[in-house]
Order: C-alpha cells, then structure tokens, then sequence
C-alpha cells in the first residue's frame, strides 16, 4: 500500500506543476497520500513492538468473538482467524437427537477431501455441533497420521494408509452413549501450506479445549518451531486515500460543471449584446462609416467605460479591434472573432463583414 501512497503523490504533484487539473484536486490528493502513507508507517512501526501472548475471553453470558492473529515463524508471517467462545453453561442433551447429529456430521467428516477413499487434507472433527446438545469424541488407531483433532501426520506412506476412525456422542450427566466406526484412506498432503493449516486446526483444537478457562494461552511451539503471535491490526490507511482520491474527483467535477456553467452564461449574454451591437454598427454605417471604422467606434466607445461592468461580446469586439492595431488583417481579425464566440448569429456576422470590408459596405446588409 506504501507504493500506491506515494504514487499517488507523485501524480498529485506531476499535475501542480503541469496543471493538466485543477489545483484543488491535485492538493486534496497529495493530503490524503500523506495522511494514509503516514498511518500506514505508524501503523506498520507499531505492530511490530506489540507481541500477544494470551487472549481474555468473554463471560459466561457474553458473546463471542473473532480475533484476527499474525502468526511470526523465522521468516515467515501468516494471517489467522480463531473464534473465541465465551465460557459456558452445561446443557441438558436430547437422547433423540443422536441418530440426526450423525447423519449431519457423517455429510461434513471429509472436510476439503472429496471423500474418505482419498484424504490428503485434515478432517473435520467437531467437538459440538451447534444445535445438538451432545459432546463428540474422537479417536483412530493410528494418532502418528491422523490426530483426535483430524489433523494428517508428516509420515503418511506415499502409497497410502487405512486409518480406523472411531466415534463417540455421549451426553453430559447422563449415562448415554452412542458409538460409530469408519475408515478413511490416508494420503501425504499436496499442499505447500500444509503447515499453517496444521497450525490453524491446532489453535482452534486449543480454543476449544480450553473454553472453560478465562483465558485463552497461546502456544509458543509448534512442531520444532518457534512462534510470535501479534494483534493483527486492520489496515485502514487506505481509506484515506480513497476519501481523497474521490474528493478529488468531486471537486474536479464540480470545477468543469461551473466551468460548462459560465460557458453557457457567456453565451446568453453575447445573444442578449448581439442585438444592441448589430444596431449601433447599422447606424455608424448609414451614417457613412466605413465597416473597420464602425467596428473600432464601437469597441472604442465599450473600451472608455468597461469598468462599469464588462460585457462579454463587448469584450471580443475589443480584442479585434486590437488586433487590427497591431496589423492582423481586417479578414483574419473578422474571422478569429468568431471562432472565439462560438455564437452562430456572431459567427454569420463576421463572416460577411469579411466578404465585404475590401469593398467598403457597399451593398452590407445588416
């Protein structure tokens, strides 16, 4: 995340310099790069002093929770989520619904695997099924492959292992017990990270077995190996980032909107100025002015009194007749006003004034 940060104030400030936007947008982006790179850093700096060595529970009759952990082995990090329950009460158990329970944890025993005929991934063991009012105990013949847990050994021969899997539901208080014996055929995993998933099943096997406990204590070993647990922290930098980015573009948006806005106001205006200008201009030329010559009396006449309030057709009319002073051709001047207003009326007016203003305004109509 770091990278897009710091990418994204590059660009914030590629465009300051170059103004291919507006500088509002360009700012709220370098803002909200800082902001979410300097989080990030204080952030990243700050996990890395915080180690975890136990989780509290919640109370009896609190609820319960999902604590996201970064498990540290060597070199090597890994995200891991555990539910942590809270302690609980002993139920009373349902003798009827044993035959039920069995049927629904028989469809989910193979877990990741296909079926039992070929189990390269851990098994799903349940010590309680929610709902059912029963404990489950689990036990095979073969602990070295596969684990009370569902967890598969390191040593599983390649050409495979039948492992006995027996089951028992018993109620608590009670005398009831129900029993079930399967096999299941056991093969190496082919999955690279058959470790962390090793350890994932043993922190929930942990959990649970411990649910009667206020506290939850992490393992330091696992395996041969040592590990650091720390509180992982999520990364919300980014939405700092995003807020900016998007405020960026809200405030761009609103720019060219305003931008489309005055356009249009110009416009309107020039329509509502054309009538007035094409007056004046017949009356200068009926009273015997040449077209430049009208043209430049009445630019010159706006030009003495602007500072009351400009006028934007006015304000064109001024520009050609300036340009004519400083040697564009009457035609060129003619013809650059109305590529610059855009206004149709305007754009036919100085298209015949460019017809005629070699020959005088004979034959001009207006």
């Amino acid at each position: 995340m770091a990278v897009v940060y710091i990418a994204g104030m590059g660009v914030s400030l590629f465009f300051l310099l170059k103004k291919k936007i507006g500088k509002k947008s360009a700012i709220i982006i370098m803002a909200g790069s800082v902001i979410a790179l300097f989080l990030y850093i204080t952030g990243a700096l700050g996990q890395q002093k915080e180690t975890l060595e136990e989780i509290e529970r919640s109370e009896k009759a609190g609820k319960e929770k999902t604590v996201s952990l970064e498990a540290e082995v060597g070199e090597e990090k890994k995200t891991i989520q555990i539910q942590i329950l809270p302690q609980e009460y002993t139920d009373q158990e349902l003798l009827a619904l044993s035959e039920q329970l069995w049927k629904e944890v028989e469809e989910k025993i193979p877990g990741e695997n296909k079926s039992l005929d070929k189990v390269t991934e851990s098994l799903y063991f349940p010590e309680e099924v929610d709902g059912y009012p029963f404990l489950l105990r689990w036990h095979t013949d073969a602990p070295s492959l596969l684990s009370a847990e569902g967890q598969i050994g390191e040593d599983i021969p390649r050409e495979g292992s039948i492992v006995e899997i027996r089951l028992q539901i018993v109620k608590t208080g009670s005398d009831f017990k129900a029993e079930r014996t399967f096999f299941a055929n056991l093969y190496p995993s082919e999955r690279e990270d058959a470790f962390w998933k090793r350890l994932e099943k043993s922190l929930i096997g942990l959990e649970k077995n411990s649910r009667m406990s206020q506290r939850y204590i992490l393992p330091d070993h696992f395996e041969g190996h040592t590990i650091i647990f720390r509180n992982k922290k999520e990364e919300k930098s980014y939405l700092i980032f995003l807020l900016a980015v998007g405020a960026s573009i809200a405030v761009r948006a609103g720019e060219k909107r305003e931008e489309e806005n005055g356009k249009k106001r110009r416009l309107q205006e020039m329509e509502l100025e054309y009538a007035d200008m094409i007056a004046r201009m017949a009356m200068l030329i009926g009273a015997g002015m040449t077209i430049s010559g009208a043209f430049k009396k009445i630019a010159g006449d706006y030009g003495k009194r602007r500072q009351e309030r400009k006028k934007p057709l006015y304000e064109e009319l001024l520009i050609t007749s300036r340009e004519m002073d400083s040697g564009i051709s009457e035609g060129k001047a003619y013809q650059n006003l109305g590529n610059r207003c855009h206004l149709s009326c305007l754009m036919r007016f100085t298209a015949l004034l460019a017809q005629y203003h070699k020959s005088g305004s004979f034959g001009l109509k207006l």
